[in-house]
């Protein structure tokens, strides 16, 4: 058994039961109340989108982030299926996904993860027994994200850390949002504003992509903006089709993020923040 598990039942934790594809599931999970659409998982063992320019190098930031606060496991909550987890893994950082929805869950498991299909809620972890937890692009998801934030604060134990990814500026809010079930974008303000009120210190927040901002505005505000409201399916092949672009010229926007993060630029697509329990 992993050291990890073992850690929490010593204090404990209720171990779930494995289903008969080798993922760990609590308890039935209402696949309807879950904003992100399941079709938007495949249930396949490839993932190519987590090998992409995109994931590779949000990873490479959450990485840097991992290791300035001595992160060596992290137990990640909505981790899809595995954009953040398989990069993440290969940086050498031990990875508990925790997914909700079975097609995630499948990929992360086919992945070679110990996979629990789950909330965070479901797993009912004791009081402070939780040194780090990730949330990478979730709580846009959340129509109330004090909720989770608050069951986090709950299992961390005191000084533990939260790290978190989250989509930039209300401003950028479009079609491509509402098809993936964002209920928002954040500020740094709104972003410290919803954390502090939860009992959060923030150590770290900064800014990635900052040189994506235009071309999302362009393709994906204006046009929602004159009216255009795609579909999931068009949503991924528009995204398929800009990631394949992107990846062909990955050599160019890999050089233009180091420049970018070596700025400390203070805007970007996405938004990155490091806080600790109070």
């Amino acid at each position: 058994m992993e050291p990890e598990f073992s850690r929490l039942l010593t204090l404990g934790w209720k171990f779930p039961m494995k289903d008969g594809e080798g993922i760990f599931t609590p308890q039935v999970i209402d696949e309807v109340s879950i904003s992100f659409p399941s079709e938007g998982y495949s249930g396949e063992e490839s993932n190519s989108e987590a090998r992409g320019f995109w994931a590779r190098e949000r990873a490479q930031c959450i990485w840097d982030l991992l290791k300035v606060n001595s992160i060596e496991l992290l137990w990640e909550i909505g981790a899809g299926n595995g954009n953040a987890a398989i990069p993440l893994r290969d940086r050498g950082i031990k990875i508990f996904p925790i997914e909700p929805l079975r097609s995630g869950a499948l990929t992360l498991s086919k992945n070679g993860f110990t996979t629990f299909q789950a909330t965070l809620e479901n797993l009912s972890f004791p009081d402070n027994s939780i040194e780090a937890i990730g949330a990478f692009d979730v709580l846009e998801h959340l129509e109330d994200p004090a909720i989770i934030l608050r069951e986090i604060h709950r299992v961390l134990i005191p000084g533990g850390i939260f790290v978190c990814t989250v989509p930039a500026y209300q401003w950028l809010f479009s079609d491509f949002d509402l098809s993936i079930g964002h209920y928002r974008r954040y500020s740094r303000k709104s972003l410290s504003t919803q954390l502090n009120s939860s009992s959060f210190t923030i150590t770290h927040q900064s800014a990635i992509f900052a040189f994506l901002l235009i071309p999302a505005f362009m393709l994906r505000r204006v046009p929602y903006l004159l009216g255009r409201r795609a579909n999931l399916l068009e949503v991924s092949k528009s995204v398929g089709g800009n990631s394949s672009i992107v990846n062909k010229l990955e050599w160019l926007f890999r050089g233009v993020n180091r420049v970018e993060r070596r700025l400390r630029l203070p805007i970007g697509l996405t938004l990155l923040c490091v806080a600790r329990k109070s």
